[in-house]
């Protein structure tokens, strides 16, 4: 398997038929080469699983590492770890093959002669990031941050108790 400056890649045409496998180091140049947005950097090590026969390839990829986003609750840049593996069948035919739009399977053409798995590898990190990113304890979050969100929930809780407007409505809770 190769790395070139942008791309992985997985060279079809020179791999005989048997078991490959490949560490590589994601970090700072792929997030910005694969225009990452909320990623600032990452520190992931994927271990490649490559076994290539006749017709049909298997291909299992898994990620370990960290990746920086920014927290959620105070906006401070933080190292997130993420864990993720696929495994996916790589069939040669057409794309309009049946399994084309199944899920874990990849069709290439007859006179493909490479694999480019920085699409897969994209789409493995962002899936591995949660919908909310906070730091685990939110005592590692920007004090100044936390003090002044909590003083404004309470700012709003004192004037929505006192508002004059809701006084008639309360009695009938």
């Amino acid at each position: 398997m190769s790395r070139t400056r942008d791309t992985y890649t997985i060279p079809l045409q020179s791999l005989k038929e048997g078991v490959f496998d490949e560490v590589l180091e994601i970090g700072k140049e792929f997030i910005e080469a694969q225009e990452m947005d909320g990623v600032f950097n990452a520190d992931i090590r994927a271990t490649i699983h490559f076994v290539k026969q006749k017709n049909l390839h298997t291909l299992s990829i898994a990620m370990k590492g960290t990746v920086s986003v920014a927290c959620d609750r105070c906006l401070d840049v933080f190292a997130l770890p993420i864990e993720m593996s696929q495994d996916m069948i790589v069939k040669i035919g057409e794309k309009d093959d049946e399994l084309a739009d199944a899920e874990n399977v990849m069709v290439i053409a007859p006179d493909e002669t490479e694999i480019g798995i920085s699409p897969i590898l994209y789409e493995m990190i962002m899936l591995s990031i949660p919908l909310k990113k906070v730091h685990p304890n939110e005592k590692d979050c920007n004090a100044d941050v936390v003090s002044y969100l909590k003083q404004s929930a309470n700012n709003k809780t004192k004037q929505e108790s006192t508002d004059p407007r809701w006084d008639s409505l309360k009695k009938y809770v």
